[in-house]
């Protein structure tokens, strides 16, 4: 717990002045609040006992004055605090959000998104609210501890000692609970993310929901799931409420019994009247920071929680990063070379394994093979989505590790088989990858990919606001607009994932015209399951389990015997003229 208290406190240090600010009024008020039962216990005997009615106007008038200034002081300590409290949360929520960015994929794909919007938006408001709520009540609460318990020794020593000797129960019933309280919160919080996890791809997969009627299975799914963690939540909830009944019990128990007490020393003269309102004043607040602290022990636990999720992803270090010395690549030509590349994703299970390619400037290279062979995975090592793990891959004589992420990917264009499409203007889509793209050059990239047509007929334009993942566009519209965000940013390199999968026959057309002006003098690497749309590439690469088998021309590898991409090839042909027979009998 105390290295996550350091933790925080890197965030809370850039505002150091404010904090300390509110540390101080906060224990002005404090000490301010705490003189009252002194002047009660003087009117109770000077005023009363001894009749003393000269006294009683100054007394009233600074028993009055202590509210006011208390509520000035609490006013200024609030404002304070919760300034800071909001910039540390959105230090600490911008921080994590960059720092998650510039993780690696791998990262991403065992994580999943809605745990990781978990922590970034939930767990980071948790930690708001005990800057809100728990730091300044700590320190007042310490500082109000000492000045009453040196009060009631100062009125009976007797009684204080008897008060010192309860005290440690609180602290007894406090270390009973936190454990449990701690290990409930973990499960809670862990469910929770299960089922935001559960929810986003739910969510952002309706139209798969609506399509085969499932909305009540989901719904029910999601049920089952939100009231096991209701199990979790009312068991923490549970040991929360038991502790605090537990030291409220005791509350009760002691006062009755110091009062008692007290009153029997006041027989024995060893006490006053005035001495017992006091006394028993402040010895609510000598047992107070424990009944807070018994009281905030869920919120303080689940904090804890909060802040172990947070930095288990804070303290990741990027997979990815920039070598020290690392130089910015300078204007690509576009001459790729593989040598002897290997990689895993699980140690001891390469998925490449001694991959050489060469790749002359202004090559098109066709990837092709089987699922699962590697093509995807080749091309993210070039992008460096991941870093080898043997040989080495060079650009221009470049190994991609000796050069800065930013000034490698910026020069490597990719079109994805599921463009993502944002929830922005289709202008802001398209220059996404050179935000100071000027209108002409967004027009010009929208042209050159086949969309700047169909943009013109949106109702307003570059301006038109697309839905969220683009819902508002066809699956060959978002293809355009991908096409189109990648050739902004003049690419010396153009990687072609599954570009044209899933598309219709007009859409596919519309595509290739603009791939082949888009392709045209760059450095392009096309994944394609569709063999009939990689016949004219300029080099064909054929791969399975990791490795490259063949690599060729279409007609070269075709005219090969025993060919591998000539079985795939005629694999695919024969499944195209089965395709009208499939359909002819299952029409009668």
């Amino acid at each position: 717990m105390k290295s996550n208290y350091k933790k925080i406190l890197v965030f809370l240090w850039p505002y150091r002045r404010q904090v300390i600010f509110a540390l101080f009024t906060a224990v002005t008020m404090t000490i301010i609040s705490l003189i009252p039962p002194l002047i009660v216990r003087a009117i109770v005997d000077r005023v009363i006992g001894e009749g003393r009615y000269e006294i009683l106007e100054a007394l009233l008038f600074v028993l009055l004055a202590v509210p006011a200034v208390t509520a000035a002081l609490r006013y200024l300590n609030a404002y304070t605090i919760t300034r800071v409290a909001q910039r540390v949360t959105l230090d600490i929520r911008f921080g994590l959000y960059r720092h998650v960015l510039n993780l690696s994929l791998r990262f991403h794909g065992e994580m999943g998104t809605g745990k990781i919007m978990s922590r970034i938006m939930g767990d980071v408001a948790t930690i708001q609210n005990m800057i809100n709520l728990q730091t300044i009540t700590m320190i007042t609460d310490i500082v109000a501890f000492w000045f009453a318990l040196g009060a009631c020794y100062h009125m009976n020593w007797k009684l204080a000692l008897l008060l010192t000797v309860l005290f440690p129960v609180y602290f007894l019933n406090f270390l009973y609970f936190a454990p449990r309280i701690r290990a409930t919160n973990s499960a809670f919080r862990r469910k929770m993310d299960e089922i935001s996890a559960t929810l986003q791809e739910r969510l952002s997969g309706v139209r798969l929901v609506k399509a085969y009627g499932r909305e009540k299975h989901e719904t029910r799914d999601f049920m089952v799931q939100t009231r096991q963690s209701l199990t979790h939540a009312m068991r923490s909830t549970m040991f929360g409420v038991s502790s605090t009944t537990g030291a409220r019990f005791f509350q009760g128990i002691k006062n009755t019994f110091l009062f008692s007490l007290g009153c029997y020393l006041v027989v024995k003269r060893e006490m006053t009247y005035g001495d017992v309102t006091a006394f028993m004043a402040y010895s609510f607040r000598v047992f107070q920071p424990a009944l807070n602290f018994t009281e905030i022990a869920n919120q303080i636990e689940r904090t804890m929680v909060s802040v172990n999720r947070i930095f288990e992803i804070l303290d990741q270090d990027p997979e990815v990063q920039d070598r020290p010395g690392a130089t910015a690549l300078p204007p690509i030509v576009g001459h790729v070379r593989f040598e002897d590349v290997g990689f895993d994703y699980i140690p001891g299970k390469f998925v490449l394994k001694g991959i050489h390619l060469n790749v002359p400037p202004g090559t098109t290279v066709a990837l092709v093979g089987h699922t699962g062979c590697g093509k995807t995975t080749l091309t993210s090592m070039l992008l460096r989505f991941y870093d080898v793990k043997s040989g080495r891959i060079t650009i221009d004589g470049h190994d991609v590790r000796d050069v800065k992420v930013k000034s490698l990917r910026r020069q490597i264009g990719q079109v994805l088989q599921d463009s993502v499409v944002f929830n922005s203007t289709l202008g802001d889509n398209i220059r996404y990858g050179k935000p100071d793209a000027t209108e002409a050059e967004v027009i010009e990239a929208a042209r050159i990919a086949e969309i700047h047509d169909f943009i013109l007929h949106t109702p307003d334009g570059y301006d038109t606001v697309l839905g969220e993942r683009g819902i508002k566009l066809s699956v060959g519209e978002k293809q355009r607009l991908g096409i189109a965000r990648a050739v902004i940013t003049d690419p010396g390199i153009l990687v072609l994932d599954e570009a044209t999968a899933s598309l219709d026959s007009r859409s596919e057309a519309l595509i290739q015209k603009a791939l082949q002006r888009v392709m045209q003098d760059r450095t392009s690497f096309v994944i394609a399951h569709r063999l009939s749309t990689i016949v004219n590439a300029d080099l064909i690469v054929v791969m399975d389990a990791g490795e490259i088998l063949e690599t060729g021309r279409h007609f070269e590898l075709l005219s090969k015997p025993g060919s591998f991409y000539k079985h795939l090839y005629e694999q695919q042909y024969a499944a195209l003229t089965e395709q009208p027979e499939a359909l002819q009998a299952a029409g009668s």
